[in-house]
C-alpha cells in the first residue's frame, strides 16, 4: 500500500521535496501484474469496460448508500425526475405532472403521466410498476423509510397515469423523487427495466450489464472492480479499460497519454466529520481544527494543484453564483492554537489520543497523512485508522470515531443537495449526517424549505451557510478536480457526466 512517507518530514512551512516512493511502488505493482491475470474476464470487442473503486454495497436503490452502487444503478433503473446542471427539476420517465387537491386537507395530490419506454422482450414501464416502487420505498424498514414518509400512497388511473398522495411542499417532493433511492425498482437487478440489465456479477471482480434497447454505449458494459487505481492504469496500458476515474497522484504517469485525460471541475467535497457526540469538541475546538489545516499547500502538493479549497461544505462551483468564493478558515496556526486554548477540555484534550479514521486506499492515505501532520503541529495526539470502506461507513454510522475523513458527491446539482442530507437532524449516520450535528436554527430553516412550493430558496440557503460557517461542524477541506482516463474506444469530448464513474 503506497504511503506518503515524505509528508512525515514536511517542515512547518510545508516545503516538500518529492521522493521516488510512488515511482517505486508503482513500478513494483506493474511488475507483479505482469505475472498475474488480474481476474481475467472475456471481453466482447463491442463491450465497453469501465472501472469501479469498490463493489457496490447493493443494487437495490433503497439500500444503495455508496457511489459505486449509484454508478451502476443509473444504467439499470429509470428515474421519474432528474435535475439539470442548474438544479432545475425536469421530468424524465414522467412525461407530464400536475399538482392538485388530495383526499384530505393535509394530503396533496400529484398527477403523473408516464412516458412510454418500450424495451426488448418486455412491455413498457407502466403506472402499476411505478406505484409499487414508491410504495416499497416508503414501507421498507431502514433509513429511507423516514425520508420518504411524506408519501401517503397513490392510485392507478390507467397504464400510463397515476396519482401520488403526499404531505409537505412540492419542491421537496420533486427533489426526493429525483434521488437515486427513488429510482424505479422493477424487481431484481436482472429484470428488464432501464437501458441495461444486470447479466452477471462476480463479487469483488466485475459486473456485466447488457443493453435492453439500442443506446449510445452499445450492447454491453463491463465494470471492473479495481480498488487500486494503479491496477486500472495497468489495464489501460494494455487497452483493456476504456474509462476510469484517475487519482491525481497517478496523473503524471508515463503510461498515460495526455490527450486521453479529461479534466472537469469537481462536483463533490472532501471533509472531516467532527463527531458532535463528543462534548469536548466545542465550537472553539472545531474552529481550531479548521484553521490548523494548510489546505492550499496540500492541494498544490498532493493534488498537483488540481483542486480548489471548498467554501464551507460547498465546491466553489456551487457557491460562486450567490456568495463570495473565499475559504472560511484560511491556514493560521497561531489563531488555531489560540482557539484551542479556549476550548472546553483544554489542556486535557492535549493528552487524549484522538482517532482519525479514513479509507485505506492510496489517495485517502496520502491526504490523511498530510492532514494528521497539521493536527499534530497544533499539539494534538492522533491515532490513524486506515479502514476498509464498508467497515468505515458502518462504524461511522454507529457514531464511532472522533475525526473521519470522508467525501461527499452530491446526488443532485445545487446547494441543498449538500445541506439537507449532510446537516439535517433526522439524517444521522448512514442517512448522510456523519458528524451527528444538529442545530435548532438549521432545523427550522429545513422545515420551511421542505414545506414550500417555491423553487427559489437562495435566501434560506445563505442563512444556513452563515450558520455552518460560524459553527464549523466539519473540517472544511477541498473540492478536487475530476480527472478521467478515456481510452481510444471512446471520444473524450462526447463522454457525458452521466457516464463518468
Amino acid at each position: 500500500m503506497f504511503y506518503p512517507r515524505f509528508l512525515d518530514s514536511a517542515s512547518s512551512t510545508f516545503y516538500v521535496e518529492r521522493k521516488p516512493t510512488l515511482t517505486f511502488s508503482l513500478a513494483f505493482l506493474l511488475l507483479s501484474l505482469l505475472f498475474c491475470h488480474c481476474g481475467n474476464v472475456e471481453r466482447n470487442p463491442k463491450t465497453l469496460v469501465f472501472s469501479l473503486p469498490s463493489d457496490p454495497i447493493s443494487l437495490d436503490p433503497i439500500r444503495s448508500t455508496d457511489l459505486s452502487s449509484r454508478i451502476v444503478l443509473k444504467y439499470i433503473n429509470p428515474q421519474l425526475f432528474k435535475m439539470d446542471e442548474e438544479g432545475k427539476i425536469i421530468p424524465s420517465l414522467v412525461q407530464s405532472y400536475k399538482l392538485g387537491s388530495g383526499p384530505s386537507a393535509n394530503i396533496r395530490k400529484l398527477m403523473l403521466e408516464i412516458r412510454q419506454t418500450s424495451v426488448t422482450n418486455s412491455s413498457s414501464i407502466n403506472s402499476k410498476i411505478v406505484l409499487a416502487s414508491l410504495e416499497r420505498l416508503r414501507n421498507t424498514p431502514g433509513p429511507r423509510k423516514s425520508t420518504y414518509s411524506f408519501l401517503k400512497g397513490g392510485k392507478i388511473l390507467s397504464d400510463s397515469e397515476l396519482e401520488i398522495y403526499f404531505e409537505g411542499g412540492l419542491r421537496e417532493a420533486l427533489e426526493k423523487l429525483s434521488l437515486p433511492q427513488s429510482w424505479i425498482y422493477c424487481g431484481a437487478p436482472g429484470s428488464i427495466c432501464g437501458d441495461f440489465k444486470l447479466s452477471e456479477w462476480k463479487k469483488n471482480n466485475y459486473i456485466r450489464l447488457t443493453a435492453n434497447r439500442p443506446n449510445e454505449l452499445g450492447s454491453e458494459i463491463l465494470f471492473r472492480i479495481l480498488p487500486q487505481a494503479s491496477t486500472g492504469l495497468y489495464l489501460y496500458s494494455k487497452n483493456e479499460l476504456d474509462l476510469m476515474k484517475l487519482p491525481i497522484f497517478l496523473s503524471k504517469s508515463s503510461l498515460i497519454k495526455e490527450e486521453h485525460v479529461s479534466v472537469r471541475k469537481g462536483g463533490g467535497v472532501q471533509y472531516i466529520a467532527i463527531n458532535a457526540k463528543e462534548p469536548c469538541f466545542d465550537k472553539n475546538f472545531r474552529k481550531a481544527l479548521n484553521y490548523s489545516i494548510d489546505k492550499r499547500t496540500i492541494i498544490n502538493v498532493l493534488l498537483e494543484g488540481k483542486g480548489e479549497v471548498s467554501v464551507g461544505p460547498f465546491p466553489k462551483s456551487v457557491i460562486s453564483s450567490w456568495n463570495s468564493s473565499e475559504e472560511l478558515y484560511p491556514f493560521d496556526l497561531v489563531k488555531a492554537k489560540e482557539l484551542l486554548s479556549k476550548s472546553v477540555c483544554y489542556p486535557k484534550i492535549l493528552e487524549r489520543e484522538l482517532e482519525f479514521r479514513m479509507r485505506g486506499d492510496e489517495e485517502n492515505q496520502a491526504n490523511g497523512a498530510a492532514i494528521v501532520q497539521n493536527l499534530k503541529e497544533l499539539g494534538l495526539k492522533i491515532k490513524i485508522l486506515a479502514m476498509e470502506k464498508a467497515a468505515l461507513y458502518k462504524e461511522n454510522g454507529e457514531g464511532k470515531g472522533d475525526l473521519t475523513l470522508l467525501f461527499w458527491y452530491a446526488d443532485l446539482p445545487g446547494p441543498f443537495a449538500f445541506l439537507d442530507p449532510l446537516f439535517a437532524g433526522d439524517r444521522f449516520g448512514n442517512s448522510g449526517n456523519r458528524a451527528f450535528y444538529s442545530n435548532p436554527k438549521i432545523e427550522k430553516i429545513f422545515r420551511e424549505i421542505r414545506s414550500t412550493d417555491q423553487t427559489n430558496i437562495q435566501t434560506k440557503i445563505q442563512e444556513t451557510f452563515s450558520i455552518l460557517g460560524e459553527e464549523a461542524p466539519w473540517i472544511y477541506l477541498w473540492s478536487p478536480y475530476e480527472l478521467y482516463l478515456v481510452g481510444d474506444r471512446l471520444d473524450k469530448g462526447s463522454i457525458r457526466r452521466f457516464d463518468l464513474p
